[in-house]
C-alpha cells in the first residue's frame, strides 16, 4: 500500500518543536531537516519531538558537523 507524502513543516514549525532557532545548517540541510522532523511526527507525534528535541537537536549538530549531508 503506498502512503501519500504530507507536505514537510515550515523550517518555523520545526523551530518551535525543538524549541530553539538555533540550529546550524545550510539551506538544502534545513530543508531536509523539515522533510526529517515532518516523518518523526508523522511517526512518533509532535509529543515525542518535543520530548526527545536535545537528543534530536544534538544528532542534528553531529550531521552538520559532520558533513553528512552534500
Amino acid at each position: 500500500m503506498l502512503k501519500v507524502l504530507m507536505k514537510p513543516l515550515s523550517l518555523q514549525t520545526v523551530f518551535k518543536l525543538l524549541g530553539t532557532q538555533n540550529i546550524p545548517g545550510s539551506p538544502k540541510e534545513l530543508e531536509i531537516l523539515c522533510i526529517r522532523i515532518s516523518e518523526l511526527v508523522e511517526l512518533n507525534s509532535e509529543k515525542w519531538i518535543r520530548e526527545n528535541r536535545q537528543k534530536l537537536i544534538d544528532e542534528w549538530y553531529y550531521i552538520v558537523r559532520q558533513g553528512i549531508i552534500h
